[in-house]
């Protein structure tokens, strides 16, 4: 399928499980809520998707504590295949057939494709218990399933991903199932660094941090600036008049989605608001609290 085919089928699968929809085409494509929030990439080939999207997709999961999937059909070598899991960047990356199963099913995954093979995911608690109810040693264990027994060791010590012959042959031998499913609808919190693109931008991060904001920057969103304190408040730097309407326009949608509130940040303006949501002027924010910031930002219409 073409990325329009996949993006299409991704939406029917979300919309029939109840999901309320924004598309965007950006560092994301879908962002969708019912009891989670998932940013969805939509492509193709998940070869072509960049360190830098996914950057920006984990700073954006990061401030709403949501899901990042990419869907897609292939990489540069093989069809991605159904039930499993593959990694760009630390993002999961899965089948338009493996959302079905998850988000329709409750059918999680188990093994996850990289290019030393596949792995799984195993339970250590049930893989030290069985081994010692069987009265086997990790290294009698070792060496019946035939690896060395660091491997035994290290992998009831603390989750790690075995390989996955490895895991059935363990299964078989302890007669337990010890391989776990893989949920990727958890929220993972990840280590991004964010940088200001232009001296505007810097000063608007600058006055919100000194108003005791946390600040995170992102680029191909319909945003620009994350600002957070007890709640959330998305800003967007706009200096060209413009632009705002249509950046208004894309950010309205995602915001009523995500059910944050949001202001615009503009140079200069008449105007309290534009398609609904609430403009400051940038020499005015030294002059507002951080309270007065968050009133003024829930004040977007719907």
């Amino acid at each position: 399928m073409l990325k329009e085919a996949v993006l299409k089928v991704s939406v029917k699968t979300l919309e029939n499980a109840g999901y309320v929809i924004c598309n965007y085409n950006g560092c994301f494509d879908i962002v969708a809520k019912k009891d989670r929030l998932l940013l969805l990439k939509i492509l193709q080939n998940i070869d072509s998707f960049s360190r830098e999207q996914a950057n920006n997709l984990k700073t954006i999961a990061n401030n709403l504590d949501a899901v990042a999937i990419l869907i897609g059909e292939n990489t540069t070598r093989e069809k991605l295949k159904d039930g499993i899991v593959y990694e760009r960047f630390e993002i999961p990356c899965i089948s338009p057939k493996t959302l079905d199963s998850l988000i329709t099913h409750e059918i999680f995954p188990k093994i996850y494709r990289d290019k030393g093979g596949l792995y799984v995911e195993i339970n250590s608690e049930m893989l030290k218990e069985t081994r010692e109810n069987k009265k086997l040693t990790q290294r009698e264990l070792a060496e019946i399933v035939g690896v060395n027994k660091k491997v035994i060791y290290e992998h009831e010590k603390k989750e790690l991903r075995m390989v996955l012959d490895i895991a059935q042959k363990l299964e078989g031998i302890l007669n337990k199932k010890i391989i776990k499913p893989i949920n990727i609808l958890n929220h993972v919190q990840h280590k991004i660094q964010t940088y200001p693109k232009d001296i505007i931008e810097q000063d608007v991060g600058s006055k919100l941090s000194k108003l005791g904001f946390k600040i995170d920057y992102v680029r191909q969103a319909p945003f620009d600036v994350f600002a957070k304190e007890k709640t959330m408040i998305v800003s967007d730097v706009e200096s060209n008049k413009r632009k705002m309407k249509k950046r208004a326009t894309e950010l309205r949608g995602f915001i009523h989605t995500v059910e944050r509130p949001a202001v615009m940040i503009a140079e200069e303006s008449r105007e309290e608001n534009v398609e609904g949501i609430p403009i400051i002027k940038r020499k005015d924010l030294k002059e507002l609290t951080s309270k007065e910031i968050l009133k003024i930002a829930k004040k977007v219409k719907k």
